[in-house]
């Protein structure tokens, strides 16, 4: 239930989407548009059949898998501490099911872009977390 709290703050922050007029909350798994799983690595690649140790969601879609091991660890190439790592994670794939492609870093010294991919590396971007580019 913690992860439940934690998702929804990420998800209705105001450096998120809500920016952008989107409001979520929490409903059971009948009455859900979108349906959240902390999983494995290996869940996620079976299902998703992307890099190991990334989060996804279909583009569009309903369905996001957040990778359990970096939601309790993080990821170093990013240059995000744990909490912040959470916050771009999940607005990052909620990105994708509100039809989000991933984006590149703008240049060096920039702010990094929530749809890039993050995780795997900042390059010469700044770390963030904020969904407005």
């Amino acid at each position: 239930r913690q992860v439940d709290f934690y998702i929804m703050a990420y998800l209705n922050s105001p450096d998120g989407w809500s920016q952008y007029g989107y409001f979520f909350e929490p409903a059971d798994k009948f009455r859900a548009r979108v349906l959240i799983r902390l999983s494995m690595s290996k869940t996620i690649d079976k299902i998703c059949g992307v890099s190991p140790m990334l989060s996804c969601a279909m583009l569009g879609g309903k369905h996001m898998f957040l990778c359990a091991e970096r939601w309790f660890c993080g990821a170093k190439g990013s240059g995000l501490d744990l909490e912040n790592y959470r916050q771009y994670m999940v607005s990052h794939e909620m990105g994708h099911i509100l039809g989000k492609e991933h984006s590149k870093c703008p240049g060096k010294g920039k702010r990094a872009p929530v749809m890039m991919q993050q995780t795997i590396g900042i390059g010469e971007c700044i770390p963030n977390t904020n969904v407005k580019e």
